[in-house]
């Protein structure tokens, strides 16, 4: 009897060491990935190749596509099985060639500008004083003031958002800031796509109102101002506004401070005089393509199990989309290119994607999962789904990890939090519940996939960078990519090793946005 209850004892303390038993990491493989991620790194030569040579990448442009081959071929030169594959159709490609404003009276000044994407060009030179028409949402726009009056007119609109820009944004997260995130417990909504309150609904039908009223009065051209100051111009486009109305009005975005001078000169009776000349393409191939690339899986039975691992190729195109989101890519392949020169022999499949349209809404991820795991709306889930083990995801500038969100799935704290143990001397240690938004984890998410983004240093990526003319090859910190692609390929190599896949949590479905 007594050696029976030793023997239930044993048995017992072996169980319950194996269930509170830390998660393996292989030290000779971190350090080796190390060595090549610090020591013989080619980040800032891919960097350079996408934004010096190739950015800015629009989705579906000419740069996008020239981009997505280089990486192909790149590689395919690593050793890499690599291809492009279709997600969907978008809007078509764009392009534009030449952008010129300039004060030509009372004296000359040159007005640094860069059109809307999608913008139709102005087919020559456009002249004339320009019209001060302020569009604030805090008050009612009258529409009847300008009717029949605006016809061929360029549009001076100094509104500017402030949306959530700030000029105290810290360059480096702090460890109070750290602190607050690890003790988080409440992870938050999953994503940003939250249903839209009838305050929100009504502004945004009022901005296209405005927007349409000027087409119909066929005004020349719109002048916005930048929501940045120190001369950052900020452009997008208003998201489905050149989609909807493909035939409107030239669009371009100046400084805040130019136009707010234009502005008070014009305040002051000064005849000014302002000539534009936009020179666009429309390109008309509409098929969005992602890049995929693998490391094939060794292990018998678990080599059609997959990690993946990317970030967003596409970018806007004033810069050169070096922070937002070419950065994110060259970690993600420098990543791929390490395990490759390790001659690793991961166990699972490791696949890179190299996502198009994630300006438009996701739209190459949302694509390539509904394609390969499931509707998010029907949540009809396709076989492909049981068999992805983790996404990783980067997409916020490019600044060093200091750790990784969870998206609110508790189960893997603990295996993460050994992944990091290796980089806590280089600041990467937190682990946070909560769920962050806004990039290509999330579609993973929505289906009820293992999709992680990581803490990232933001820099100067909400202040000067981000959609900016300032988004470029020298706002990367070398040092800090090469910290990330290490602790990416780790991430990626021991998820692809582990015995069984990372645990998952329930779905959360678009329809229930």
């Amino acid at each position: 009897m007594i050696r029976f209850l030793w023997t239930v004892i044993c048995v017992v303390c072996a169980l319950f060491h194996l269930l509170v038993a830390k998660e393996s990491v292989d030290e000779m493989m971190v350090a080796r990935i190390k060595i090549q991620a610090f020591q013989n790194s080619q980040l800032m030569e891919t960097l350079s190749y996408l934004t010096d040579v190739h950015g800015p990448r629009l989705t579906n442009s000419p740069n996008y596509k020239a981009a997505a081959q280089w990486c192909v071929e790149t590689l395919e030169e690593w050793g890499l099985d690599a291809r492009l594959e279709p997600w969907g159709s978008c809007r078509p490609g764009w392009s534009f060639e030449k952008v010129s404003l300039e004060m030509t009276d009372p004296f000359y000044v040159p007005v640094l500008a860069y059109p809307m994407a999608w913008s139709p060009g102005t087919n020559g030179d456009i002249t004339g004083k320009p019209v001060v028409i302020p569009i604030d949402f805090d008050e009612p726009f009258d529409s009847l003031a300008y009717k029949s009056e605006l016809e061929n007119a360029l549009i001076l609109n100094p509104y500017f958002n402030e949306s959530w820009y700030s000029e105290t944004r810290p360059f480096r997260h702090d460890e109070d800031y750290l602190e607050q995130q690890a003790a988080a417990i409440d992870p938050g909504r999953p994503d940003h796509y939250t249903p839209k309150s009838d305050q929100r609904k009504q502004r945004e039908k009022e901005f296209y109102d405005i927007l349409r009223f000027f087409k119909n009065e066929q005004i020349a051209a719109m002048i916005s101002v930048s929501p940045l100051k120190d001369g950052v111009i900020q452009v997008s486009t208003p998201s489905r506004w050149y989609e909807q109305e493909p035939d409107s009005y030239p669009w371009v975005v100046v400084s805040q401070e130019q136009g707010k001078r234009l502005q008070r000169m014009l305040e002051k009776g000064v005849d000014i005089n302002l000539k534009l000349n936009v020179q666009t393409t429309t390109h008309p191939d509409t098929i969005g393509q992602n890049v995929i690339a693998e490391i094939a899986g060794t292990d018998r039975k678990l080599k059609n199990q997959v990690v993946m691992l990317g970030g967003h190729l596409d970018s806007w195109h004033a810069g050169t989309g070096a922070t937002d989101n070419a950065s994110g890519c060259a970690i993600m392949m420098e990543a791929v290119r390490i395990l490759k020169k390790l001659e690793v022999k991961p166990r699972r499949t490791i696949r890179l994607a190299l996502w198009g349209g994630e300006e438009q809404g996701y739209l190459g991820s949302r694509g390539y999962v509904k394609k390969h795991f499931g509707d998010p709306e029907t949540m009809e889930l396709g076989p492909e789904h049981e068999l992805l083990s983790a996404y990783f995801n980067i997409d916020n500038g490019g600044g060093k990890l200091r750790g990784i969100y969870l998206q609110g799935n508790e189960m893997v704290r603990p295996i993460f939090s050994a992944y990091l143990e290796p980089f806590a001397y280089l600041g990467a240690g937190t682990v946070t519940a909560k769920n962050t938004s806004g990039t290509d984890h999330i579609p993973f998410n929505w289906v009820g996939l293992p999709g992680f983004q990581f803490i990232q240093d933001p820099l100067d990526y909400g202040t000067k960078t981000w959609h900016t003319h300032l988004d470029v090859f020298e706002k990367v910190i070398k040092d800090d990519v090469k910290q990330a692609a290490a602790i990416v390929a780790t991430f990626v190599y021991h998820t692809a090793m582990r015995d069984e896949m990372l645990p998952r949590e329930s779905p959360v479905t678009a329809a229930q946005e």
